[in-house]
């Protein structure tokens, strides 16, 4: 394993999985509603600044009834069938 990787590469590549640990937990915590009020108001200040002026309406939906489905119906496979075919 040495001849593959330096002893920095893979201090290297420690540091950079602690890093993402530490945004994942900030991901997680922002996703549970952990966040203090000064966070939730510079996050709602940061949305109104990105849909600011956007047209917020929402698209109309398709009136037209879905294709039928091919004869013989379809057939789903699991992952391990389209391995073994």
């Amino acid at each position: 394993m040495h001849e593959v990787m330096s002893l920095e590469e893979v201090e290297k590549i420690l540091e950079d999985t602690k890093e993402a640990i530490e945004y994942q937990k900030q991901i997680d915590d922002l996703l549970a509603g952990c966040l203090k009020e000064e966070d939730e108001d510079a996050v709602l200040a940061e949305l109104e600044t990105l849909t600011q002026g956007e047209d917020t309406a929402l698209s109309e939906l398709p009136t037209d009834p879905p294709p039928a489905a091919p004869e013989g119906g379809t057939e789903i496979k699991t992952e391990r069938e389209m391995l073994v075919a």
